[in-house]
């Protein structure tokens, strides 16, 4: 079958029945969801699974359950309604005088020298963009980039996107560093090795984060257990407030500790972690352009990353 035969044949409701049926293994639920008779939504499947030519769900006395073909069909359904509510933002956005969102997500290491410069400079200098970001670990934000709530992202690859194709540019490095709060008294005298903190109970980023890749790397290399951590947490600003209320160690980005040591929230220990993180990137689907506003913000972030110090030049793809 060709694509125009099947762009024929499939219909925009064909793909809210998929999605649908994905989310309650229900036909009946699925049909009052959809405000139609249970009738209607069988035919529905019945067409789109004619259109397809492969059987979507198993029936059962149990409910409906999507086979490889049905999850295969409600990934790409729910790209293609993504798209149609970003065809609907953009041109509610045209229409009011602006030119689009663009919807970025970044790990929190690109915050301070990369994301939020250029995101102050765009909301000053191009009033027609709206921009939308989004804070995860790399796992999450590809996630999201794949399922079409991101236009691309800042993070990392590491073999997590499975068989999604990915541009990746890579931008600048990420030192790590272990930090505590100021109200710990744990003595530094400057020397501390992973082993002197091996005991102490530490908040740890969740798995499988590439930052929690490369602590389990340290401790591994140096032959060392993974410590006691009471606490893991996939947000560094909640391991930051954590900290603030306990006298638990943690590793984050020395961008992000410069910060709260400046402002006397935490301090930062002479432990040091070795480079097992590398440089983050920027993430993009070399199968879904981006819009020019998107675009415009994707090669300013990478004219951005120019400025930073040791920055890697290379394509990690």
């Amino acid at each position: 079958m060709t694509a125009h035969s099947l762009i024929n044949r499939l219909k925009l409701r064909h793909l809210r029945l998929i999605l649908e049926l994905e989310a309650t293994n229900n036909l009946h639920r699925a049909a009052e969801r959809m405000n139609l008779s249970q009738p209607s939504v069988s035919k529905l499947l019945q067409e789109v699974e004619h259109a397809l030519n492969t059987r979507l769900f198993e029936r059962s006395s149990q409910g409906v359950f999507p086979t490889p073909s049905g999850v295969l069909a409600a990934r790409h359904a729910r790209l293609m309604l993504n798209d149609i509510d970003r065809l609907q933002l953009d041109m509610n956005a045209m229409q009011e005088g602006t030119y689009g969102t663009v919807r970025v997500g970044s790990i929190v290491a690109a915050l301070p020298d990369i994301i939020s410069p250029v995101f102050a400079r765009i909301a000053q200098t191009q009033p027609g963009i709206s921009l939308s970001l989004t804070i995860d670990t790399s796992d999450g934000l590809l996630l999201g980039m794949e399922t079409g709530r991101l236009d691309f992202v800042i993070g990392r690859a590491l073999g997590l996107h499975g068989p999604m194709a990915l541009d990746c540019r890579e931008l600048a490095l990420e030192p790590l560093c272990v930090v505590t709060s100021i109200h710990n008294p744990m003595p530094d005298p400057g020397t501390l090795t992973l082993q002197d903190v091996a005991n102490e109970k530490w908040i740890l980023q969740t798995a499988p984060s590439p930052m929690r890749r490369a602590i389990e790397a340290a401790f591994t290399t140096a032959l060392l257990p993974l410590p006691a951590h009471p606490i893991e947490a996939s947000s560094m600003f909640a391991t930051i407030d954590l900290l603030l209320h306990s006298c638990l160690l943690a590793v984050i980005p020395c961008s992000v500790s410069q910060h709260h040591e400046k402002a006397g929230l935490i301090r930062r220990l002479s432990v040091a972690m070795p480079d097992f993180l590398g440089p983050f990137s920027l993430i993009s689907q070399p199968g879904r352009p981006l819009s020019p506003a998107a675009q415009l913000v994707f090669s300013a972030i990478e004219q951005e990353s120019i400025r930073i110090p040791d920055r890697s030049v290379q394509s990690c793809f």
